[in-house]
This record gives structure tokens, sequence and C-alpha cells, in this order.
């Protein structure tokens, strides 16, 4: 199975092909790549940890060790993920529905090496070793922020592996931050400073990923948790299927609660069948679930629609949503296919 599809090669970015996105999580070398800059040419050791009134120290993947260590189910999708199923198609990476990766994650909980922080801190700040020229700005690192509230939470993780894999350079070794439900701007690669400050941290790509003109969300609010949203991994577009009973199956996800409900329809939307969910052997909140439907089509070409729903009450919609970033499109995909009729292709 071809696993990519290079939208960008400098910097380099690369979607996963929809087949792929059954809901099993992904190897390392099988997840989509997303990078602001060119990946460093070699991986930092460690990252440095500054918070204010304590001494500052050197954090090691070895150092890690003496926390207790976790191993999670998740969904890491970029926020443009679907950019180019809106109308019109605005700029920025040019992402289908393949910027996302299911995977399973290995690490400790970001909380548990931040320790105790001073009242007065508002934000935690993750620097990247990746950098590059952005307009206005000159010559940058790559850096995001959580609150404290968020940085002091039981979610955000440092990692070290991805599905049991050591973390690679590619992915971000040798330390990564990941923050699960959150779109992937958060979680940051290539750690070499984790910094605690006592004001509001308005770096580059924080300010980007924010929601401008956008058909729900209110003007300049952050970009964060990921929309709910489902996928068709089977049929694949194009492809031909006996008419009949077609089983169509796929994968579900939210930021904003826990899938209760999937439909398909082969119809338009006028009629909807409701999808069996498939619990994984493992999981949790931020795994994706498996779902399959039975529908039964007539012979002629079809297109296959599924809506899924979370535990908030959020639906995907029919039609897209547009900002001017291209930000969170979590329009119901739509896949083509035929169905053939077997008793006339062997008469013929």
């Amino acid at each position: 199975m071809v696993f990519h599809r290079v939208i960008s090669h400098r910097p380099p970015n690369e979607e996963v092909t929809l087949p792929a996105l059954t809901g099993d999580s992904l190897p390392q070398r099988a997840m989509y790549l997303r990078c602001n800059f060119e990946i460093p040419f070699t991986a930092p050791e460690g990252f440095e940890l500054v918070v204010p009134g304590r001494k500052p120290r050197f954090v090691t993947r070895e150092h890690l060790d003496s926390h207790r260590t976790i191993e999670i189910d998740l969904v890491l999708e970029c926020a443009g993920n679907g950019r180019t199923l809106m109308d019109p198609v605005p700029e920025g990476t040019q992402w289908g529905l393949g910027g996302v990766s299911p995977i399973t994650v290995r690490g400790v909980k970001l909380a548990d090496v931040l320790g105790s922080l001073p009242e007065e801190v508002r934000d935690v700040v993750f620097t990247g070793a990746d950098h590059g020229v952005v307009e206005g700005r000159g010559d940058i690192n790559y850096q995001f922020s959580l609150s404290r509230e968020e940085a002091l939470s039981r979610t955000p993780m440092l990692i070290t592996h991805i599905g049991g894999e050591t973390l690679t350079l590619q992915h971000g070794a040798a330390i990564r931050l990941v923050v699960p439900g959150q779109y992937g701007m958060k979680s940051v690669k290539w750690l070499t400073r984790v910094e605690a400050l006592t004001r509001t941290f308005r770096g580059h790509f924080v300010e980007k990923y924010r929601y401008v003109q956008d058909d729900i969300e209110e003007e300049g609010a952050r970009v964060g948790d990921i929309a709910v949203r489902s996928l068709i991994s089977s049929p694949i577009d194009g492809e031909a299927v006996p008419a009949g009973t077609v089983e169509i199956r796929g994968s579900a996800w939210s930021g904003s609660g826990e899938i209760t409900g999937v439909e398909v329809s082969v119809s338009a939307g006028r009629r909807w069948v409701e999808a069996d969910l498939i619990q994984r052997e493992t999981g949790g909140r931020w795994a994706p679930i498996q779902w399959s439907a039975a529908v039964n089509v007539k012979p002629g070409d079809k297109v296959a629609w599924a809506r899924a729903t979370d535990s908030s009450g959020a639906r995907q919609p029919l039609r897209p949503r547009w900002n001017e970033l291209g930000y969170a499109n979590n329009v119901v995909q739509q896949v083509r296919f035929e169905a053939l009729d077997l008793e006339r292709l062997e008469e013929g």
C-alpha cells in the first residue's frame, strides 16, 4: 500500500492516503508529515526547562524515565486538514483529507515534569529546533504555548516513542510535545526549550492559528479542539463493487467529545443508515472509533457520505465551513464508487 502523497518538498509535507486510515494505529513511517520549516539536521539531546524562581535544568529522555510512563492511542491532525474542500480554497498548505494519523504514543505527563508552577505563571512556551525566515519576524524558531491551566492538566504529554518505536528525527526526536484532542500545531517537535512565562505569549504561530472571517467561530478565536470528523476507508474513491449489499467502513474522532454516532448515506443525504460503532481492543478517550454500515445499492454510479456526531452535540456539516486561513474544515466526506450489475456482466 502507498501510504503518502507528497504535498510539498521544501519544507516537506506529506499526507496519508485514505485507504490507510482505517482507524488502526499507523506505524511511525506511515504518519502524515507537517513541517513549517526544514527538518533539523540532528536531533536535540533534550530541552532546557526554565521556570521562574528555579534553577534552569536540562531534561533528556533518561530524565523522563524517572517519571511514570504511559501509552495512549490518539489522533494527530493538522488544523489545515480538509483545506482543499473549502470554496474558494484558501492559501496555505494544500491538504486534502490525509493530514491526519491515528497513532499510539508513549511518554510521560507534561505536568509530572513541570511540577507545581508559581501562581504568577500565565503561559508555558515550547520551542523546537526547527527555524526559518518569516516575513516581518526574521529568522525564528517554531514556538507554541499552552496556558498554565492547559500545561498542568493531565492531558499534554512529552513523548519519546510512536508505535512502539523510538521517535525518529522526521517526527520530532528526541522529545516531542503532544496535546491529545487538539490540532497538531500545538504538538511541538524537536523540543529544545520549555519556559514558563509570567506574561501572555504572543509568538508568530500562536497568532497565526486563529479563526479569521470564520463561518462559526468568533473573530480571532484560537484554533484548538479537533472538530468532529469521520472518514471512509472502504470503498475507495473510484472503486467498482458488486451491486446489492455494500459495506461502507471507516473511522471517526473528535476533540470536543466522544463519538456517539456515525450515519452513512448513498442518496445525497435524503436517507441515512446508522453505522455500527466498533470498539477497539485498546482505546481510550482520544482514540478513533471504527465503524461499519451495510447499505443496499442498485447498479450505477454512487456517492457515499459519512457523518459523525459527538457527545457535545457537534455534528459534521454537509457544506464546507470557510475561514480565511483554511482551518478545521470538517465537511462530510463524499466517496464516489460504481455498483456493478454482475449478472448483466456475466451475460455479456
